[in-house]
């Protein structure tokens, strides 16, 4: 079985892990670290290319153990050099890019450009390119003592999904979008429903999977232009409306996934508690007898209050770390 690891938002490495074990069927988790999944698989690129709550996806090489100091850096070269990279098909211009966290002497970009050294001597018709201009891109992470050197599987395109996607202020990464989808356990049978879409990121990500009717909303009649914009291939409605006014009869809804405003996301004259009161209201009253509802927010405190007074369990929750803020994800069910 070949070994790869996947990326991931830290926090969010269990949902991966899930979704891994549903998705390849033969894997095999072997490390779960700050960030990444090591798992073994047989199964093809295109199986493990599904994971979307992956940032990147990685095949992993080699990994041995290497002292803190320069003169070690000869042994990091020496044992690349040895490496059989036969399997890679495109052999034009390969790059080496480095992480390095531990009290070393040698930088991160001394060490890639040993690695680097070392490639060249076992396949001296191999052209070393630039950051910026490479085919081939090598990855090359040393935890203290411990050196894992991985070839990268994924580009940009993986993680952002197309290059042509418009993103509002604020939108989540597709990748975070994916695993809030993930934790609503999607079915075929559901009416989901985002009332804070913005540029339909959570939406587009359940568009992945079957589902009964897909419904997205936000307030501002630009943000969803760009939403629908975005969605324009996609079976998924949206419309202009009022989270805080869900044009939805009650009882009506399976999943609510969305992403609440916080933080800079809220204008500077909006009660964001109030906002608050008054969503939650909403989206216990359109959920289900058993529906689930996947929210991110900074408010901690307060959903957890709203909750508990509207009788929402609390299933799951996960603190992470986005654009400098440290919203919680919350997995309710009514």
């Amino acid at each position: 079985m070949a070994l790869y690891f996947a990326s991931v938002l830290p926090g969010l490495e269990s949902v991966l892990s899930n979704e891994i074990y549903n998705k390849v069927s033969d894997a095999e988790i072997i490390q779960i670290n700050r960030g990444k999944v090591f798992f073994a698989t047989d199964k093809s690129f295109t199986c493990i290319s599904s994971l979307r709550s992956a940032d990147n996806l990685f095949q992993l090489i080699d990994q041995f153990q290497i002292g803190p100091h320069k003169k070690h850096l000869t042994q990091l070269s020496e044992r690349i050099s040895k490496l059989d990279l036969e399997f890679i098909e495109r052999k034009d211009l390969f790059w080496v890019n480095a992480s390095r966290k531990g009290k070393q002497t040698y930088s991160r970009f001394e060490a890639a450009k040993k690695a680097m050294e070392g490639i060249n001597k076992r396949y001296p018709d191999w052209n070393i390119g630039t950051s910026q201009n490479h085919q081939i891109e090598f990855r090359l992470d040393i935890d203290h003592h411990h050196l894992i050197f991985s070839l990268r599987l994924t580009d940009a395109t993986f993680r952002f999904r197309t290059q042509n996607r418009l993103f509002s202020r604020a939108s989540l990464l597709p990748t975070v979008a994916h695993a809030m989808v993930w934790l609503s356990n999607p079915k075929s049978t559901d009416m989901f429903v985002d009332p804070c879409c913005g540029s339909g990121t959570i939406l587009s990500e359940r568009a992945a999977y079957p589902a009964n009717r897909i419904v997205g909303g936000d307030i501002s009649d630009d943000v969803t232009k760009i939403a629908k914009s975005n969605l324009n291939d996609l079976k998924v409605q949206v419309h202009v409306q009022d989270a805080r006014e869900l044009p939805f009869s009650d009882g009506s809804v399976d999943k609510i996934v969305t992403n609440l405003p916080f933080g800079r996301q809220i204008s500077p004259d909006e009660d964001l508690e109030l906002f608050n009161h008054h969503m939650m209201n909403e989206i216990c009253r359109v959920l289900k007898p058993t529906g689930r509802a996947v929210i991110l927010s900074e408010s901690v405190n307060q959903l957890f209050w709203e909750a508990k007074r509207l009788g929402l369990f609390c299933l799951e929750s996960y603190s992470l770390s986005l654009k400098g803020v440290h919203p919680t994800l919350f997995v309710f069910e009514k």
